[in-house]
């Protein structure tokens, strides 16, 4: 039961923040605020998408940096999370980031991931190992919304949300295990290894 209702508040979380995206390496200074950050968001936008300003209203709900308190000593400045009137504007924005792939504020390179769930970030984190070698080998995979892997096999596109369900479609296609060998493997050492008991 405690597992059901962590994976449903997990979907709650997903879907109260799906309209959002997350700036990541923008400067902060003391005297920000929600017009200022507005205003960066505009810039941006300018700089890398200017088709998009022509293409889209692009209307915000909430701009915000995460709440962790500002200090000029931090190394990295804190996330900014903007809240867009509709979701279609969020995956826009996102589909334009991948498409140019260096995305810049005044000529710094800077990261626009959507704004997720912590266990949903970490489930896509773990889909790393097994995207890099499919991305490698030309499989062109994808990890879509909100933490499902997708790649193209034997001229299909296969989806995945879960690693059990990816393990068994791969056990059946001898090319594709052998191309994911290595990180099978790990995995499996990993899920068996337990930590010795000293006595």
């Amino acid at each position: 039961i405690i597992k059901i209702n962590k994976q449903s508040l997990q979907e709650i979380w997903d879907y109260v923040k799906r309209p959002n995206i997350c700036l990541i390496g923008v400067p902060e200074s003391d005297w920000e605020n929600g017009i200022k950050l507005e205003n960066t968001l505009q810039d941006i936008i300018q700089e890398n998408f200017p088709n998009l300003v022509r293409q889209a209203n692009i209307q915000i709900q909430e701009i915000q940096r995460t709440s962790q308190k500002y200090s000029s000593r931090r190394a990295n400045p804190r996330h900014i999370i903007v809240r867009f009137t509709k979701v279609e504007m969020k995956e826009k924005m996102l589909r334009a980031a991948r498409e140019k792939g260096r995305v810049t504020h005044k000529e710094k390179p800077i990261r626009l991931p959507a704004d997720l769930s912590a266990e949903t970030l970490q489930a896509r984190r773990e889909w790393g190992p097994i995207f890099n070698i499919l991305k490698e080998k030309n499989f062109q995979p994808r990890i879509s919304y909100p933490a499902k892997l997708s790649f193209v096999s034997e001229r299909e596109i296969r989806s995945f949300s879960k690693k059990q369900m990816q393990r068994e479609f791969v056990i059946t296609r001898p090319a594709l295990q052998e191309v994911l060998k290595g990180v099978l493997n790990m995995e499996r050492k990993n899920r068996y290894w337990q930590p010795q008991k000293h006595i």
